[in-house]
């Protein structure tokens, strides 16, 4: 039997899953900001999930090492797609806590629909010419914060 944290946690993930889908971006995060060009741009994030402005397909899940994540949630599942908005969505499950961390990469073009004031966990961030979200997800919601906008700047650099 579960722990009664455990299944708030797992309503909350649901709930949050539902709002993924959701037309709303929620908060904005940083202003729209993108990475700078480099010979560096995409480095490891070639895959079948997203294409980035030069036709490079963009897996979420390179985006992020597990080492990166480990510290925020604990032992995680080390990264897995998953559902959602996005050409690329990648999730790192804690199975024990039910912690996560959730990346969606946009397609390209989508920067533009951010914003129609709907209220959400996620966390709204540009790269280029693409929306896209993050969330973090313990019970510490002013850590998940700075841990989300930690990994975003991370993200940033390696799209």
């Amino acid at each position: 039997m579960r722990s009664p944290l455990a299944i708030v946690a797992l309503v909350l993930l649901a709930a949050t899953a539902t709002a993924c889908g959701s037309s709303g971006t929620g908060a904005k995060a940083s202003p729209a900001k993108s990475a700078p060009a480099s010979a560096d741009k995409g480095k490891g994030a070639a895959s079948d999930g997203g294409s980035s402005e030069d036709g490079r397909k963009i897996d979420a899940c390179t985006l992020l090492k597990p080492e990166e994540i480990t510290p925020i949630i604990g032992e995680n599942d080390g990264g897995h797609p998953d559902a959602g908005v996005g050409e690329s969505v990648c999730s790192w499950e804690n199975q024990d806590t039910y912690h996560s961390v959730t990346l969606s990469i946009g397609s390209p073009r989508t920067a533009g629909s951010e914003a129609d004031g709907a209220e959400s966990m996620m966390t709204a961030f540009t790269v280029g010419d693409r929306l896209c979200t993050l969330q973090v997800v313990t019970l510490e919601r002013d850590a998940d914060k700075k841990s989300e906008a930690e990994l975003i700047d991370l993200v940033r650099t390696r799209v």
